[in-house]
């Protein structure tokens, strides 16, 4: 699954914050009137903040941090700041000023999951701190967003998560590093923690009293944004091999988009996978239905058909796929043999000609065919292709293209080596097509025979900026 870095620094950049509030004010005293907090919410002042030689202490030595010259002065001044706080907590565990010191030192030392419970703990003591905490706590979100941000690019997903896990820790009245955690543990193939990220920030984005504190903007971009969580979660749940729940998942997609197309097709796949074939083929049977369908979509219903042993069914799939795209080596392999599979001889050779055109060293092709001639008994024809397959001196096998979304291809197979001389050198010549059949361009990839009835695997890359439709390949240098 790649990875949809769906906020772009500069959105960080551009957020209204304030600094982090300062160390609480040893001279604070208890209000008469509660003040307001979130959504409105009446705030008791609670304790009060009291001062002492530990916790001025540690206030000069978070002040000192802050401006250190280095990382190890500003790491050994927040470790004296806590050692300072803990003292003061020690000797009055109920200070709530010793607490949000405590939590702002452990901050500092990247210790956000102990900071956050100390600053729950101040803020309990002093629901009128929850102010300054919530602006520190989304500050420090914001700054560790912003740290994992070139882990995500180069694709160090494991620091990423790392730096992700500290913000979720420090502050978990946000959805954007929830949704980011649950792709990137979905693409680590960590299964429950993705469900658990994605599940979070979906009732964080449905959460009254959250919602009520941000502006319309910033509510919406949530709701944009998770929108993609219940294909995304389905998804996983299919790669962690929990069918029955992701069928459920895909299920309800259908239902709220029944003209999408991948949410069905994905449906189909997912039945297939739970053993339910005959749900399948209602599915694949709907979709064949469909006048929208693309080269793709085709393919596709048709490998599910050929998945459930619908062969008939499947050989219309992949005949729709190769009238679309019409030199579309794989989907005219699947058409072959599904008819022959299914029986449909004389409609073979047809399918099996254009195959044959594209990829000429297919030992899998000809004999097809042979078998097809065979039982038609056009024996001449079936022994012309067994005779073609003898006579080859490279056989290509496994063939099989990547297109990429970007325009362009890769392909890759093996070369067996059937009669020629090892050490000697065979380059295959490859070219593109659009859907329509007209060349591309052409991509060439010389293999050095190995032994008699040995295989060398091949790749060829192909650089277009055009969409890839099919393609096809010529021997020569034996």
């Amino acid at each position: 699954m790649k990875i949809r870095f769906g906020l772009a620094l500069a959105f960080l950049i551009g957020l209204t914050t304030a600094g982090c509030a300062g160390g609480g004010g040893g001279a604070a005293t208890s209000s008469a009137t509660p003040a307001a907090g979130a959504g409105g919410v009446a705030l008791q002042a609670g304790e009060r903040p009291r001062e002492n030689a530990e916790t001025r202490a540690a206030e000069r030595a978070i002040d000192q941090a802050g401006e250190a010259e280095d990382e190890a002065q500003a790491e050994a001044l927040y470790q004296e700041a806590f050692t300072n706080a803990e003292a003061a907590m020690t000797a009055d565990e109920r200070n709530p000023l010793a607490h949000l010191l405590a939590g702002r030192a452990l901050m500092g030392l990247n210790r956000y999951a102990e900071a956050s419970a100390h600053l729950d703990r101040a803020e309990e003591l002093r629901p009128l701190y929850q102010f300054d905490i919530q602006r520190e706590r989304e500050t420090a979100w914001m700054n560790l967003y912003q740290e994992a941000v070139p882990f995500v690019n180069s694709g160090d997903y494991e620091a990423a998560a790392e730096v992700f896990e500290s913000a979720n820790a420090i502050y978990d009245q946000r959805p954007e590093v929830m949704i980011m955690l649950g792709q990137i543990y979905a693409q680590l193939r960590e299964h429950d923690k993705s469900i658990e990220n994605l599940d979070r920030a979906m009732a964080v984005a449905a959460d009254e009293e959250i919602l009520a504190t941000v502006d319309s903007a910033t509510a919406a971009s949530w709701q944009e944004q998770v929108a993609d969580i219940p294909m995304t979660r389905a998804s996983v749940l299919a790669d962690a091999g929990r069918f029955e729940e992701a069928v459920s998942g895909f299920a309800d997609l259908v239902a709220a988009d029944p003209d999408n197309v991948v949410f069905t097709r994905n449906l189909a796949a997912l039945l297939i996978q739970a053993d339910q074939n005959d749900s399948a083929v209602v599915v694949l049977d709907g979709l064949m239905t469909r006048s929208d369908l693309s080269a793709q979509d085709y393919y596709t219903v048709g490998i599910g058909y050929y998945q459930t042993s619908a062969y008939e069914r499947a050989a219309q799939a992949f005949a729709g796929a190769a009238e679309r795209n019409v030199n579309d080596r794989d989907a005219l392999e699947m058409w072959a043999r599904s008819l022959q599979i299914d029986s449909i001889y004389d409609a073979v050779p047809a399918v099996a000609d254009r195959w044959i055109a594209l990829d000429p060293n297919s030992q899998t092709a000809h004999i097809i065919y042979a078998q097809a001639a065979n039982q038609m008994g056009n024996t001449q024809v079936a022994a012309d292709m067994i005779g073609r397959v003898e006579a080859m001196k490279v056989i290509v096998t496994d063939l099989q293209i990547t297109r990429r979304s970007t325009g362009g291809a890769t392909v890759s197979g093996s070369l067996r080596n059937g009669s020629g001389a090892p050490g000697s050198q065979t380059t295959l010549a490859f070219t593109f097509y659009d859907e329509a059949g007209t060349a591309m361009g052409s991509a060439n990839v010389a293999v050095t025979l190995p032994a008699t009835d040995m295989s060398e695997i091949f790749r060829v890359d192909f650089d277009s900026a055009d969409q890839v439709g099919g393609y096809g390949y010529t021997v020569s240098g034996m």
